[in-house]
């Protein structure tokens, strides 16, 4: 039989159980630990630990410090993929399927980009793509994200604004690689 464990959160409701509280952050907690840690199997053990340790440490939970419970429960899961990520070496590529609405060279060519883009933000350190991640992907405020990762606001926009220079800069790269690579095969035709 399933335990149903109830908390004093805040709310016109009165006490919610745990599983209600966090089932709709969920998808939003593991698409943050696999865009972290790029492995699958891994991103599932460090939402699990991110759970146990927010059920754990719920108590700890303070909705009048102006957090909201889904910044709090990402926070910690963050910190979980981030571990993870420190114990593992080897990453895997994170692609999306291709959207069926465009027309095929359409969207074989913003797939393209999107995977330029993503090989930047592997190549990133942790510290880096873990705001690029918070930010764009997750879409936390700079406010949020510092409360997060436990830095100044000041530091986020930093590293945010030091990920858009790199990301800029392996996408010219690549668009200086393809040039010179097209000019080759032309000169050989």
């Amino acid at each position: 039989m399933k335990e149903n464990h109830h908390f004093p959160i805040p709310k016109e409701g009165g006490p919610v159980d745990f599983e209600t509280l966090v089932q709709s952050h969920l998808t939003s907690a593991f698409r943050v630990a696999f865009l972290i840690i790029h492995d699958y199997h891994l991103a599932q053990d460090a939402v699990q630990e991110a759970l146990w340790e927010a059920y754990q440490s719920l108590y700890r939970y303070d909705k009048r410090r102006g957090t909201s419970f889904r910044a709090w429960f990402i926070k910690i899961v963050t910190h979980r993929a981030l571990n993870m990520v420190r114990r593992k070496k080897n990453t895997e590529e994170y692609m999306d399927s291709i959207d069926p609405g465009q027309n095929p060279l359409e969207s074989i060519l913003q797939k393209e980009k999107e995977q330029q883009i993503w090989r930047a933000i592997q190549m990133m350190t942790l510290k880096h793509r873990s705001v690029v991640i918070l930010y764009y992907y997750e879409e936390f405020s700079i406010a949020e994200i510092a409360k997060i990762l436990g830095v100044f606001e000041g530091t986020v926009k930093s590293r945010l604004h030091k990920a858009r220079k790199l990301i800029a800069e392996k996408i010219q790269v690549n668009k200086e690689t393809q040039v010179f690579t097209e000019m080759g095969v032309n000169m050989h035709d």
